[in-house]
Protein backbone atom coordinates (compact mmCIF):
# COMPACT_ATOMS: atom_id res chain seq x y z
CA UNK A 1 0.00 0.00 0.00
CA UNK A 2 1.80 3.22 -0.61
CA UNK A 3 1.47 6.91 1.15
CA UNK A 4 -1.48 8.70 -0.11
CA UNK A 5 0.05 12.10 -0.38
CA UNK A 6 2.22 10.25 -3.17
CA UNK A 7 -0.18 9.40 -5.30
CA UNK A 8 -2.94 12.36 -4.43
CA UNK A 9 -2.42 13.57 -8.01
CA UNK A 10 -4.26 12.05 -10.65
CA UNK A 11 -2.34 10.14 -13.27
CA UNK A 12 -4.81 10.81 -15.98
CA UNK A 13 -3.91 13.79 -17.77
CA UNK A 14 -5.14 15.42 -20.69
CA UNK A 15 -3.33 18.29 -21.15
CA UNK A 16 -3.92 20.05 -24.35
CA UNK A 17 -4.29 23.95 -24.58
CA UNK A 18 -2.72 25.94 -21.37
CA UNK A 19 -0.20 23.59 -20.33
CA UNK A 20 1.50 23.53 -23.36
CA UNK A 21 3.78 26.16 -25.30
CA UNK A 22 1.90 29.41 -26.28
CA UNK A 23 1.68 28.39 -29.95
CA UNK A 24 1.92 24.83 -30.08
CA UNK A 25 -1.82 24.84 -31.04
CA UNK A 26 -0.70 23.45 -34.70
CA UNK A 27 2.00 21.16 -33.31
CA UNK A 28 3.05 20.10 -29.63
CA UNK A 29 6.49 21.13 -28.26
CA UNK A 30 9.22 19.37 -29.03
CA UNK A 31 11.57 17.68 -26.05
CA UNK A 32 15.15 17.49 -26.10
CA UNK A 33 16.32 15.14 -22.77
CA UNK A 34 20.24 15.37 -22.21
CA UNK A 35 21.23 13.05 -19.63
CA UNK A 36 25.13 12.79 -18.25
CA UNK A 37 26.87 10.20 -17.17
CA UNK A 38 27.64 10.16 -13.79
CA UNK A 39 28.23 13.82 -12.67
CA UNK A 40 27.23 15.31 -9.45
CA UNK A 41 25.33 18.15 -9.32
CA UNK A 42 27.75 19.77 -7.26
CA UNK A 43 30.11 19.79 -10.27
CA UNK A 44 28.31 22.48 -12.11
CA UNK A 45 28.89 25.52 -11.23
CA UNK A 46 25.26 26.99 -11.13
CA UNK A 47 24.44 24.84 -7.84
CA UNK A 48 27.00 26.82 -5.95
CA UNK A 49 28.88 24.35 -4.21
CA UNK A 50 31.93 24.50 -2.30
CA UNK A 51 33.81 21.41 -3.48
CA UNK A 52 34.39 20.14 -7.25
CA UNK A 53 35.78 16.58 -8.68
CA UNK A 54 39.26 18.58 -10.00
CA UNK A 55 39.38 21.74 -11.09
CA UNK A 56 36.25 23.80 -11.72
CA UNK A 57 34.84 23.70 -14.97
CA UNK A 58 33.26 26.33 -16.78
CA UNK A 59 29.43 26.25 -18.27
CA UNK A 60 28.33 29.52 -19.37
CA UNK A 61 25.55 27.94 -21.77
CA UNK A 62 23.99 25.37 -18.63
CA UNK A 63 24.18 28.11 -16.76
CA UNK A 64 22.05 30.79 -18.54
CA UNK A 65 19.64 27.72 -19.07
CA UNK A 66 19.34 27.56 -15.79
CA UNK A 67 18.94 30.98 -14.82
CA UNK A 68 16.82 32.38 -17.57
CA UNK A 69 14.39 28.74 -17.33
CA UNK A 70 14.89 26.96 -13.84
CA UNK A 71 16.67 24.48 -11.90
CA UNK A 72 16.01 22.35 -8.71
CA UNK A 73 18.07 21.97 -5.97
CA UNK A 74 17.09 18.51 -5.44
CA UNK A 75 16.76 15.97 -7.55
CA UNK A 76 17.33 11.79 -6.57
CA UNK A 77 18.53 9.40 -9.57
CA UNK A 78 19.67 5.90 -8.22
CA UNK A 79 23.28 5.07 -7.03
CA UNK A 80 24.28 3.27 -10.06
CA UNK A 81 23.50 3.64 -14.06
CA UNK A 82 21.17 0.84 -14.84
CA UNK A 83 18.83 1.04 -11.97
CA UNK A 84 19.24 4.82 -12.76
CA UNK A 85 17.99 4.38 -16.83
CA UNK A 86 14.97 1.91 -16.16
CA UNK A 87 13.80 4.13 -13.59
CA UNK A 88 13.90 7.01 -15.62
CA UNK A 89 12.77 5.36 -18.73
CA UNK A 90 9.97 3.27 -16.96
CA UNK A 91 9.15 6.23 -14.46
CA UNK A 92 9.22 3.19 -11.49
CA UNK A 93 10.97 2.00 -8.84
CA UNK A 94 12.79 -0.99 -8.46
CA UNK A 95 9.71 -3.15 -6.83
CA UNK A 96 8.47 -3.06 -10.16
CA UNK A 97 11.05 -3.40 -12.65
CA UNK A 98 13.61 -5.48 -10.24
CA UNK A 99 16.46 -3.31 -11.51
CA UNK A 100 18.02 -2.81 -8.22
CA UNK A 101 21.49 -2.23 -8.94
CA UNK A 102 24.20 -2.39 -11.99
CA UNK A 103 24.19 -6.87 -11.83
CA UNK A 104 21.09 -6.99 -9.69
CA UNK A 105 18.25 -7.50 -12.07
CA UNK A 106 15.58 -9.75 -11.51
CA UNK A 107 15.80 -13.10 -13.08
CA UNK A 108 13.62 -15.24 -14.72
CA UNK A 109 12.71 -18.86 -12.94
CA UNK A 110 13.43 -20.48 -16.23
CA UNK A 111 16.70 -18.54 -17.02
CA UNK A 112 17.36 -15.13 -18.06
CA UNK A 113 17.12 -11.54 -17.21
CA UNK A 114 13.52 -9.91 -16.28
CA UNK A 115 14.11 -7.15 -18.79
CA UNK A 116 12.59 -3.53 -18.10
CA UNK A 117 10.25 -3.86 -21.71
CA UNK A 118 8.85 -6.71 -19.61
CA UNK A 119 8.01 -5.33 -16.13
CA UNK A 120 7.43 -2.09 -17.58
CA UNK A 121 5.86 -2.02 -21.14
CA UNK A 122 5.02 2.17 -21.22
CA UNK A 123 8.14 3.50 -21.51
CA UNK A 124 8.81 6.94 -22.40
CA UNK A 125 9.62 6.06 -26.02
CA UNK A 126 6.23 4.64 -26.13
CA UNK A 127 4.94 7.92 -24.25
CA UNK A 128 6.36 10.12 -27.19
CA UNK A 129 4.82 7.85 -29.98
CA UNK A 130 1.38 7.86 -28.51
CA UNK A 131 1.94 11.48 -28.48
CA UNK A 132 2.68 11.60 -32.14
CA UNK A 133 6.32 12.49 -32.21
CA UNK A 134 9.22 10.69 -34.15
CA UNK A 135 11.98 10.18 -31.69
CA UNK A 136 15.62 9.15 -31.32
CA UNK A 137 17.53 7.91 -28.54
CA UNK A 138 21.04 8.34 -28.83
CA UNK A 139 24.34 7.47 -26.97
CA UNK A 140 24.34 4.75 -24.29
CA UNK A 141 22.07 2.40 -23.42
CA UNK A 142 22.90 0.22 -20.28
CA UNK A 143 19.31 -1.01 -20.05
CA UNK A 144 18.46 -3.11 -23.06
CA UNK A 145 21.23 -5.66 -21.77
CA UNK A 146 19.83 -8.03 -24.50
CA UNK A 147 16.36 -6.94 -25.22
CA UNK A 148 15.76 -5.51 -28.88
CA UNK A 149 15.94 -1.65 -28.69
CA UNK A 150 12.61 -2.38 -30.86
CA UNK A 151 11.19 -2.82 -27.47
CA UNK A 152 11.59 0.73 -26.93
CA UNK A 153 9.52 2.81 -28.41
CA UNK A 154 11.44 5.01 -30.37
CA UNK A 155 11.89 5.23 -34.25
CA UNK A 156 15.82 5.94 -34.65
CA UNK A 157 18.42 4.75 -32.27
CA UNK A 158 22.15 5.37 -32.71
CA UNK A 159 24.22 3.90 -29.95
CA UNK A 160 28.25 4.25 -29.04
CA UNK A 161 28.98 1.08 -28.14
CA UNK A 162 26.57 -1.03 -30.28
CA UNK A 163 23.94 -3.02 -27.98
CA UNK A 164 25.71 -6.10 -26.17
CA UNK A 165 24.26 -8.61 -28.45
CA UNK A 166 25.65 -7.43 -31.49
CA UNK A 167 28.40 -5.83 -30.27
CA UNK A 168 31.55 -7.04 -32.29
CA UNK A 169 30.05 -7.94 -35.19
CA UNK A 170 30.68 -4.61 -36.85
CA UNK A 171 32.61 -4.96 -40.24
CA UNK A 172 35.05 -2.01 -39.33
CA UNK A 173 36.21 -3.61 -35.61
CA UNK A 174 39.28 -2.99 -35.01
CA UNK A 175 41.93 -3.41 -31.99
CA UNK A 176 44.61 -2.70 -30.02
CA UNK A 177 47.50 -4.52 -27.44
CA UNK A 178 47.85 -2.62 -24.33
CA UNK A 179 50.29 -4.94 -22.41
CA UNK A 180 48.25 -8.47 -21.90
CA UNK A 181 45.12 -6.73 -22.69
CA UNK A 182 43.33 -6.16 -26.12
CA UNK A 183 41.08 -3.15 -26.64
CA UNK A 184 38.02 -2.93 -29.23
CA UNK A 185 36.10 -0.57 -30.88
CA UNK A 186 33.92 -2.29 -28.62
CA UNK A 187 35.36 -1.09 -25.37
CA UNK A 188 35.56 2.72 -26.68
CA UNK A 189 32.65 5.05 -26.76
CA UNK A 190 34.74 8.26 -26.81
CA UNK A 191 37.81 8.02 -29.73
CA UNK A 192 37.44 5.93 -32.21
CA UNK A 193 34.00 4.67 -31.01
CA UNK A 194 32.03 1.38 -32.25
CA UNK A 195 28.96 3.29 -33.51
CA UNK A 196 25.63 1.16 -34.25
CA UNK A 197 22.78 3.19 -36.26
CA UNK A 198 18.99 1.75 -35.95
CA UNK A 199 16.52 2.34 -38.62
CA UNK A 200 18.19 5.12 -40.51
CA UNK A 201 16.36 6.31 -43.50
CA UNK A 202 19.64 5.67 -45.23
CA UNK A 203 18.86 1.93 -44.73
CA UNK A 204 15.46 1.59 -44.62
CA UNK A 205 15.59 -2.29 -45.42
CA UNK A 206 17.85 -3.50 -42.44
CA UNK A 207 17.10 -2.96 -38.92
CA UNK A 208 20.76 -1.81 -37.67
CA UNK A 209 23.76 -0.43 -39.56
CA UNK A 210 27.70 0.32 -38.83
CA UNK A 211 29.04 3.41 -39.39
CA UNK A 212 32.61 3.36 -40.13
CA UNK A 213 35.12 5.48 -37.53
CA UNK A 214 38.83 6.23 -37.70
CA UNK A 215 40.86 7.47 -34.30
CA UNK A 216 40.18 10.99 -34.59
CA UNK A 217 36.56 10.49 -34.84
CA UNK A 218 34.72 11.69 -31.64
CA UNK A 219 32.08 9.76 -30.18
CA UNK A 220 30.19 12.76 -28.82
CA UNK A 221 29.91 14.49 -32.11
CA UNK A 222 28.61 11.73 -34.20
CA UNK A 223 25.99 11.20 -31.51
CA UNK A 224 25.30 14.69 -32.27
CA UNK A 225 25.77 14.70 -35.77
CA UNK A 226 23.10 12.24 -36.09
CA UNK A 227 20.84 14.06 -33.49
CA UNK A 228 20.98 17.52 -35.62
CA UNK A 229 20.29 15.71 -38.90
CA UNK A 230 17.10 13.83 -36.82
CA UNK A 231 15.68 17.10 -35.92
CA UNK A 232 15.89 18.72 -39.17
CA UNK A 233 14.69 16.35 -40.85
CA UNK A 234 12.08 15.93 -38.55
CA UNK A 235 11.09 19.21 -38.45
CA UNK A 236 10.66 19.33 -42.43
CA UNK A 237 8.00 16.99 -42.24
CA UNK A 238 5.79 19.29 -39.83
CA UNK A 239 6.30 16.84 -36.95
CA UNK A 240 7.57 17.34 -33.16
CA UNK A 241 10.44 15.42 -31.97
CA UNK A 242 11.74 14.30 -28.68
CA UNK A 243 15.21 13.60 -28.07
CA UNK A 244 16.67 11.27 -25.86
CA UNK A 245 20.31 11.92 -25.57
CA UNK A 246 22.34 9.60 -23.26
CA UNK A 247 25.45 11.01 -22.94
CA UNK A 248 28.66 8.86 -22.18
CA UNK A 249 30.60 12.28 -20.99
CA UNK A 250 31.43 12.15 -17.54
CA UNK A 251 31.73 8.42 -17.60
CA UNK A 252 35.51 7.09 -16.89
CA UNK A 253 36.42 5.66 -20.26
CA UNK A 254 39.33 3.31 -22.36
CA UNK A 255 41.26 5.95 -24.49
CA UNK A 256 41.89 3.73 -27.56
CA UNK A 257 44.59 6.46 -28.80
CA UNK A 258 46.54 6.49 -25.10
CA UNK A 259 49.23 4.17 -24.07
CA UNK A 260 47.51 3.41 -20.47
CA UNK A 261 45.05 0.89 -20.08
CA UNK A 262 43.54 2.29 -17.09
CA UNK A 263 40.11 3.83 -16.69
CA UNK A 264 40.35 7.78 -17.25
CA UNK A 265 38.41 10.64 -18.20
CA UNK A 266 39.66 10.88 -22.12
CA UNK A 267 40.13 14.41 -23.13
CA UNK A 268 37.81 16.18 -25.55
CA UNK A 269 38.24 18.24 -28.52
CA UNK A 270 39.44 21.60 -27.51
CA UNK A 271 37.02 24.29 -27.22
CA UNK A 272 37.00 28.41 -27.33
CA UNK A 273 34.36 30.56 -25.75
CA UNK A 274 33.54 33.83 -26.83
CA UNK A 275 31.73 35.63 -24.22
CA UNK A 276 30.81 38.61 -26.07
CA UNK A 277 29.27 36.68 -29.12
CA UNK A 278 28.27 33.68 -26.82
CA UNK A 279 29.72 31.43 -29.34
CA UNK A 280 31.81 27.86 -29.04
CA UNK A 281 35.04 27.07 -31.63
CA UNK A 282 35.38 23.40 -31.54
CA UNK A 283 38.97 23.29 -33.02
CA UNK A 284 39.21 20.21 -35.14
CA UNK A 285 41.16 17.36 -33.24
CA UNK A 286 43.52 15.27 -34.92
CA UNK A 287 45.19 11.77 -33.76
CA UNK A 288 48.68 10.68 -35.45
CA UNK A 289 49.79 6.96 -35.09
CA UNK A 290 53.42 6.34 -35.99
CA UNK A 291 52.37 1.94 -37.13
CA UNK A 292 49.79 -0.15 -37.04
CA UNK A 293 46.96 0.56 -34.15
CA UNK A 294 47.24 -3.42 -33.05
CA UNK A 295 50.69 -3.48 -32.07
CA UNK A 296 52.23 -2.45 -28.76
CA UNK A 297 55.13 -0.54 -29.92
CA UNK A 298 52.78 2.14 -31.84
CA UNK A 299 52.93 5.50 -29.97
CA UNK A 300 50.05 8.09 -31.03
CA UNK A 301 50.34 12.31 -31.33
CA UNK A 302 47.21 14.44 -29.99
CA UNK A 303 46.51 17.38 -31.36
CA UNK A 304 43.96 20.00 -30.23
CA UNK A 305 42.70 17.58 -27.61
CA UNK A 306 42.82 18.77 -23.66
CA UNK A 307 43.95 16.84 -21.03
CA UNK A 308 42.40 13.81 -19.44
CA UNK A 309 40.00 15.56 -16.81
CA UNK A 310 36.23 15.37 -15.99
CA UNK A 311 36.36 19.40 -16.15
CA UNK A 312 36.88 19.31 -19.84
CA UNK A 313 33.74 16.66 -20.95
CA UNK A 314 31.76 18.84 -18.30
CA UNK A 315 32.91 21.82 -20.74
CA UNK A 316 32.10 19.59 -23.64
CA UNK A 317 28.75 18.81 -22.50
CA UNK A 318 27.89 22.90 -22.14
CA UNK A 319 29.18 22.72 -26.01
CA UNK A 320 26.65 20.34 -26.87
CA UNK A 321 24.35 22.33 -25.37
CA UNK A 322 24.96 25.48 -27.34
CA UNK A 323 24.89 23.23 -30.69
CA UNK A 324 21.06 22.30 -29.50
CA UNK A 325 20.28 26.29 -29.17
CA UNK A 326 22.18 26.99 -31.80
CA UNK A 327 20.07 24.31 -34.08
CA UNK A 328 17.23 24.84 -32.29
CA UNK A 329 17.30 28.89 -33.51
CA UNK A 330 18.14 28.53 -36.87
CA UNK A 331 14.78 25.95 -37.19
CA UNK A 332 12.77 28.34 -35.52
CA UNK A 333 11.58 26.05 -32.81
CA UNK A 334 13.59 27.38 -30.24
CA UNK A 335 10.40 28.74 -28.52
CA UNK A 336 8.60 25.43 -29.38
CA UNK A 337 10.80 23.15 -27.84
CA UNK A 338 11.52 22.37 -23.53
CA UNK A 339 14.86 21.10 -23.08
CA UNK A 340 16.08 19.22 -20.24
CA UNK A 341 19.14 18.43 -18.89
CA UNK A 342 20.15 15.94 -15.85
CA UNK A 343 22.29 13.58 -14.60
CA UNK A 344 22.01 9.43 -14.01
CA UNK A 345 24.23 9.37 -10.82
CA UNK A 346 26.75 11.04 -8.68
CA UNK A 347 30.74 11.85 -9.86
CA UNK A 348 32.79 8.85 -9.97
CA UNK A 349 35.18 10.39 -8.02
CA UNK A 350 32.54 11.07 -5.29
CA UNK A 351 32.15 7.45 -4.84
CA UNK A 352 28.96 7.33 -7.20
CA UNK A 353 27.34 4.34 -5.78
CA UNK A 354 27.18 5.60 -2.17
CA UNK A 355 24.41 5.19 -0.32
CA UNK A 356 23.56 8.96 0.82
CA UNK A 357 22.95 11.73 -0.99
CA UNK A 358 26.17 12.39 -2.91
CA UNK A 359 25.68 9.42 -4.39
CA UNK A 360 21.97 10.39 -6.11
CA UNK A 361 22.44 13.36 -6.08
CA UNK A 362 22.22 15.26 -10.00
CA UNK A 363 21.22 18.38 -11.73
CA UNK A 364 18.17 19.01 -12.88
CA UNK A 365 17.92 22.05 -15.46
CA UNK A 366 14.88 22.73 -17.61
CA UNK A 367 14.70 25.32 -20.34
CA UNK A 368 11.69 26.07 -22.50
CA UNK A 369 11.42 30.43 -23.39
CA UNK A 370 8.63 29.70 -25.76
CA UNK A 371 6.49 29.25 -21.70
CA UNK A 372 6.12 32.75 -20.03
CA UNK A 373 4.57 30.34 -16.95
CA UNK A 374 7.66 28.53 -16.57
CA UNK A 375 8.75 28.58 -13.34
CA UNK A 376 12.67 30.63 -12.97
CA UNK A 377 15.83 30.14 -11.06
CA UNK A 378 16.59 27.55 -8.32
CA UNK A 379 13.31 25.93 -7.24
CA UNK A 380 13.69 24.34 -3.06
CA UNK A 381 11.17 21.21 -3.95
CA UNK A 382 12.04 17.48 -4.00
CA UNK A 383 11.82 15.45 -7.17
CA UNK A 384 12.83 12.00 -8.36
CA UNK A 385 14.26 10.92 -11.74
CA UNK A 386 10.93 8.21 -11.75
CA UNK A 387 9.02 11.91 -12.29
CA UNK A 388 10.21 12.24 -15.76
CA UNK A 389 7.88 9.65 -17.82
CA UNK A 390 4.26 11.53 -16.16
CA UNK A 391 6.12 14.77 -16.75
CA UNK A 392 7.20 14.35 -20.41
CA UNK A 393 3.29 12.90 -21.09
CA UNK A 394 2.24 16.23 -19.71
CA UNK A 395 4.31 17.63 -21.84
CA UNK A 396 3.78 15.85 -24.87
CA UNK A 397 -0.06 16.29 -23.88
CA UNK A 398 -1.20 12.58 -23.94
CA UNK A 399 -2.76 10.39 -21.65
CA UNK A 400 -1.49 7.93 -19.24
CA UNK A 401 -3.43 4.68 -18.09
CA UNK A 402 -5.45 5.09 -14.57
CA UNK A 403 -3.09 3.99 -11.81
CA UNK A 404 -5.05 0.92 -11.09
CA UNK A 405 -4.09 -0.17 -14.40
CA UNK A 406 -0.65 0.63 -14.48
CA UNK A 407 1.12 1.36 -11.65
CA UNK A 408 3.88 4.55 -11.47
CA UNK A 409 6.23 5.49 -9.16
CA UNK A 410 6.48 9.31 -10.63
CA UNK A 411 4.52 12.37 -10.15
CA UNK A 412 4.42 14.93 -13.13
CA UNK A 413 6.74 17.69 -12.90
CA UNK A 414 4.98 20.06 -15.34
CA UNK A 415 2.12 21.58 -12.48
CA UNK A 416 4.67 22.90 -10.49
CA UNK A 417 6.71 24.13 -13.14
CA UNK A 418 4.26 25.58 -15.18
CA UNK A 419 2.58 27.63 -11.85
CA UNK A 420 -0.37 25.07 -12.05
CA UNK A 421 0.80 23.66 -8.50
CA UNK A 422 2.95 25.23 -5.51
CA UNK A 423 3.97 21.96 -4.42
CA UNK A 424 5.52 18.75 -6.29
CA UNK A 425 6.48 16.41 -4.16
CA UNK A 426 6.63 15.58 0.22
CA UNK A 427 9.28 12.96 -0.39
CA UNK A 428 11.52 11.28 -2.80
CA UNK A 429 13.10 7.31 -2.96
CA UNK A 430 16.24 5.89 -3.95
CA UNK A 431 17.12 2.59 -3.66
CA UNK A 432 21.09 -0.01 -4.29
CA UNK A 433 20.47 -3.23 -4.29
CA UNK A 434 19.05 -4.09 -0.39
CA UNK A 435 19.78 -0.40 0.73
CA UNK A 436 16.93 2.13 0.54
CA UNK A 437 17.06 6.36 0.93
CA UNK A 438 13.79 8.42 0.81
CA UNK A 439 14.34 12.04 1.79
CA UNK A 440 11.25 14.82 2.32
CA UNK A 441 12.32 18.62 2.29
CA UNK A 442 13.11 18.85 6.05
CA UNK A 443 14.84 15.48 6.52
CA UNK A 444 16.36 12.21 5.11
CA UNK A 445 17.27 8.94 5.58
CA UNK A 446 20.45 6.99 3.82
CA UNK A 447 21.06 3.72 2.79
CA UNK A 448 22.74 2.77 5.89
CA UNK A 449 19.67 3.93 8.58
CA UNK A 450 21.32 7.40 9.29
CA UNK A 451 19.01 10.54 9.65
CA UNK A 452 20.28 13.31 8.57
CA UNK A 453 18.82 17.22 9.01
CA UNK A 454 17.95 18.41 5.26
CA UNK A 455 16.18 21.85 5.94
CA UNK A 456 19.38 23.89 5.29
CA UNK A 457 21.46 22.91 2.05
CA UNK A 458 24.87 22.59 3.17
CA UNK A 459 27.65 24.71 1.44
CA UNK A 460 29.37 21.62 -0.32
CA UNK A 461 25.68 19.81 -0.60
CA UNK A 462 26.38 17.01 1.05
CA UNK A 463 27.46 17.60 4.47
CA UNK A 464 23.98 17.48 6.28
CA UNK A 465 24.20 17.57 10.54
CA UNK A 466 23.51 13.94 11.44
CA UNK A 467 20.80 13.53 13.57
CA UNK A 468 20.94 11.30 16.91
CA UNK A 469 18.84 12.36 19.16
CA UNK A 470 15.25 12.36 17.60
CA UNK A 471 13.79 14.53 20.85
CA UNK A 472 15.24 17.55 19.32
CA UNK A 473 13.22 16.99 16.12
CA UNK A 474 11.08 20.04 15.13
CA UNK A 475 6.99 19.31 14.37
CA UNK A 476 7.65 19.34 10.93
CA UNK A 477 10.51 17.32 10.89
CA UNK A 478 8.78 14.17 13.22
CA UNK A 479 5.67 14.63 10.82
CA UNK A 480 8.04 13.58 7.70
CA UNK A 481 9.97 11.24 10.11
CA UNK A 482 6.67 9.36 10.20
CA UNK A 483 5.41 9.53 6.68
CA UNK A 484 8.92 8.74 5.12
CA UNK A 485 9.33 5.76 7.82
CA UNK A 486 5.92 4.43 5.78
CA UNK A 487 7.48 4.75 2.69
CA UNK A 488 9.86 2.58 3.30
CA UNK A 489 7.97 0.10 4.97
CA UNK A 490 5.49 0.09 1.60
CA UNK A 491 8.32 -0.89 -0.70
CA UNK A 492 9.70 -3.81 1.44
CA UNK A 493 8.49 -7.39 1.21
CA UNK A 494 6.04 -8.74 3.38
CA UNK A 495 8.33 -11.62 4.02
CA UNK A 496 11.42 -10.31 4.97
CA UNK A 497 12.38 -8.72 7.79
CA UNK A 498 14.63 -6.33 10.07
CA UNK A 499 15.68 -3.12 9.09
CA UNK A 500 18.41 -3.56 6.80
CA UNK A 501 16.34 -6.26 4.71
CA UNK A 502 14.72 -4.28 2.22
CA UNK A 503 14.65 -5.38 -1.24
CA UNK A 504 16.34 -9.08 -0.51
CA UNK A 505 14.22 -10.69 -3.29
CA UNK A 506 16.92 -8.59 -5.51
CA UNK A 507 18.61 -11.84 -6.71
CA UNK A 508 15.38 -13.79 -6.08
CA UNK A 509 14.12 -15.53 -9.66
CA UNK A 510 10.74 -14.74 -10.49
CA UNK A 511 8.02 -17.35 -10.17
CA UNK A 512 5.76 -18.60 -13.54
CA UNK A 513 2.90 -17.41 -11.47
CA UNK A 514 4.59 -13.87 -10.86
CA UNK A 515 4.83 -14.07 -14.72
CA UNK A 516 1.73 -14.62 -15.42
CA UNK A 517 0.65 -11.87 -12.93
CA UNK A 518 2.82 -9.20 -14.81
CA UNK A 519 2.03 -10.46 -18.44
CA UNK A 520 -1.76 -10.28 -17.76
CA UNK A 521 -1.13 -6.34 -16.20
CA UNK A 522 1.06 -5.77 -19.55
CA UNK A 523 -1.38 -7.38 -21.81
CA UNK A 524 -4.32 -4.06 -20.37
CA UNK A 525 -1.71 -1.77 -21.06
CA UNK A 526 -1.44 -3.01 -24.85
CA UNK A 527 -5.29 -2.45 -25.37
CA UNK A 528 -4.73 0.71 -23.92
CA UNK A 529 -1.13 1.35 -26.47
CA UNK A 530 -3.35 -0.14 -29.41
CA UNK A 531 -5.64 2.83 -29.50
CA UNK A 532 -2.90 5.41 -30.13
CA UNK A 533 -1.03 3.19 -33.45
Amino acid sequence: MRTPSHYSVAMLLVLAGPLLLAHAEERRPNVIVVMADDISARDFPIYGSNKCYGERASTPVIDRLAKEGCFLNTVWASTVCMPTRAMLMSGRYAHLTKWWDNGQMGKLARGGIYQVPDSSPLMIGQVAKQAGYQSIWAGKTHVTFGASYTRFGFDQCVFTPGEPDVRGTSPYEHFRNVKNKQFWNSDSFLWWPEVQVANHPSHPDEPFSWQKTEISDYGPDIEMDHILDFMERTNQQDKPFFVYHTSHLGHQAVDMASPRHNMTWPGTPKLTWDAEAQTYTRHEPKITANGPVNTLSTTYKKENITPDELKYQIEYLDYQMWQYITKLKEMGELDNTVVIFLSDNGTKGWKASVVRQRGMHVPFVVYAPGQPELVQGAQNVVSDLSDMLPTLADIMGTQLPSQEEYELSGKSLWPYLTKQQDHHRDWIYGFKGQNQMVRGLHLMRDGNGDWWDASQIPSDLDQFPQIKDFSNLSALQQKEKEQMEQVLASFAREDVGGPNSFHADSSRKLTEQEIEKMRAKAETLKKHLMQFE
